[in-house]
């Protein structure tokens, strides 16, 4: 099991010129889900991952170590249409690498949007989480809400 110090962990919030890491990230994020074996979802075209990147209600980290990508975060900045803080997140999806975890990358991907969170006047984050990551936000300080989440396919 390889080790790190927080040191060694950078991450970075992406923008439109880094379209190509985005692609990578899609040929192999497979790995960064629950079930390793599963096919990777694919990689976007470049102007499409110019495109999501440059979207200004997306926000991307990646969790790199040694040029070597163990994790990412991706939220969107949803604005409120209520009295209060201007807007909330929507934490769409968050994975490690599968030879990664268990080594605080998570956490260390959730302390960097909660910073970014607090600069920028957002509160509150919300995670439609699957059944399986539910402890590990609890663990995070996230509290069950009393609503459900609910999907639509259309097609």
């Amino acid at each position: 099991m390889a080790t790190f110090t927080n040191a060694d962990l950078r991450i970075r919030l992406l923008g439109p010129d880094d379209g190509h890491a985005l692609i990578r990230l899609g040929v192999t994020d497979n790995l960064f889900d629950e079930d390793p074996s599963v096919e990777p979802s694919g990689a976007l075209a470049y102007d499409a991952a110019r495109s999501f990147l440059g979207d200004p209600t997306v926000l991307f980290w990646l969790a790199e170590l040694g040029g070597e990508t163990v994790g990412f975060l991706h939220c969107c900045i949803q604005r409120r249409r209520t009295a209060g803080p201007w807007a909330e997140l929507l934490l769409m999806e968050m994975g490690t690498h599968a030879d990664w975890r268990r080594r605080g990358i998570g956490r260390s991907l959730l302390a960097v949007m909660e910073e970014w969170m607090q600069g920028h006047g957002v509160e509150e984050v919300w995670v439609p989480a699957n059944v399986y990551a539910t402890g590990f936000y609890e663990k995070c300080g996230f509290a069950k809400d009393e609503g459900e989440i609910l999907v639509k396919a259309l097609g």
